[in-house]
């Protein structure tokens, strides 16, 4: 957070905790045992670079809502935390856009359970095997059920899958979905589908 690193895509980030979440791309590495910190950092921010290829920043204008490379990173993000199943990250892409692009304000709040373990692991140091009701409600800037849009910064450090999905969102008429328990989801395009379908598969406990 204190170290300068002289690439593009870090030049107008907002001033915000972890700067740097979002950019040191996962990938395996290899490093020498006296490398320092700094080199460490350099090697990801590098690959980051090459991954996020000329032809994904020229993609980014083309997106149907108002997007920067940071914002695409902090979707990709999102994306990455939620979609277990490959298969899912491009529909769960364009449900997001969807609701961000919407009449409704309401689904503006993107309600992204995998913002809230975000929030968790900031304040405790560890997610949670379930989340309740009640975490829904915590005060914070990275709680998509309170606020709209996308939180204000990444949530993890996304792989290039689903920086593809950010960049290449399914053009669907979903507007929600639900974790089925065995890593897919259950995709549906009213409340009232969704609600069924969060009572099917009860994922979501109301009491500790």
């Amino acid at each position: 957070n204190t170290e300068e690193f002289d690439y593009d895509f870090l030049k107008d980030l907002p001033k915000r905790e972890n700067r740097l979440e979002g950019y040191l791309f996962p990938d395996t590495y290899e490093f020498d045992r006296n490398v320092s910190e700094r080199q460490v950092i350099i090697k990801m921010l590098d690959n980051f670079d090459r991954k996020f290829k000329a032809e994904y920043r020229e993609m980014i204008s083309k997106l149907k809502y108002e997007m920067t490379l940071d914002k695409v990173v902090i979707m990709a993000s999102l994306i990455e935390r939620e979609a277990k199943d490959p298969d899912d990250r491009y529909t769960i892409a364009g449900v997001l856009y969807n609701r961000l692009t919407g009449k409704d304000k309401t689904l503006r709040k993107l309600q992204v359970d995998a913002t809230i373990q975000y929030i968790m692991l900031k304040t405790t140091g560890a997610y949670k095997d379930r989340i309740l009701y009640a975490d829904l409600e915590i005060d914070d800037p990275y709680n998509t059920y309170k606020n709209e849009g996308l939180p204000p910064g990444p949530i993890c450090c996304p792989g290039e899958a689903s920086i593809k999905a950010a960049l290449n969102p399914d053009d669907t008429q979903y507007l929600y979905y639900v974790a089925k328990g065995d890593g897919s989801h259950q995709f549906s395009k009213t409340l009232a589908e969704h609600q069924a379908a969060i009572k099917k598969y009860g994922n979501r406990a109301g009491e500790n």
